[in-house]
């Protein structure tokens, strides 16, 4: 994966590479930099988890055609929790913010929000991985191995939102 505060200086163009040598300036060009990544990151695993979703929601149009009714509450719900998951995602906090913005993270702490969002990739790998294999056991019809398969995402899902609320815990500096 690209290193996206290596792409966001890339992306700076001409006049802010100038403004960061401007004495004064280049410590707020970083952060804004650092910004800029954090919300890069979180655009990008949100549209990830809407594709989990979406993948999801092709499951659930399988079992509707077959008449395999037997596991769609659970599924209608996972599908709701990863709405709710991408939406929290998309609009949280940003992990570092500006000067005078209401949440401050220190420079300090940008590499452990950065091991968070490292984590929550793999994670969002991983429920990607059990999506696919979801498909593949619905499209058998396989009953028991739809069942587990759902208890599968849910797990990777839960393990997901369980990093988002410690890194939140760390932008915010409260218990969520």
């Amino acid at each position: 994966m690209v290193d996206l505060r290596e792409k966001v200086v890339e992306d700076r163009g001409l006049i802010s590479k100038i403004q960061s040598i401007i004495p004064g300036f280049s410590g707020y060009r970083a952060r804004e930099d650092l910004r800029a990544a954090d919300n890069m990151l979180r655009m990008q695993m949100a549209d990830r988890i809407a594709g989990a979703r979406k993948g999801l929601e092709g499951c659930r149009a399988v079992l509707v055609d077959s008449m395999s009714l037997e596991h769609l509450d659970r599924l209608g719900a996972l599908i709701n929790k990863f709405k709710a998951t991408e939406g929290e995602v998309r609009h949280a906090e940003q992990g570092y913010s500006g000067i005078s913005a209401k949440i401050q993270v220190k420079e300090d702490e940008i590499n452990k929000l950065y091991e968070y969002d490292y984590a929550q990739v793999s994670t969002i790998v991983e429920i990607e991985n059990e999506v696919l294999k979801l498909k593949s056991v619905v499209d058998s019809g396989d009953s028991a191995g739809i069942k587990a398969g759902i208890a599968n995402v849910d797990t990777k899902l839960n393990e997901f939102r369980e990093t988002f609320r410690k890194r939140m815990i760390l932008i915010t500096n409260t218990e969520a």
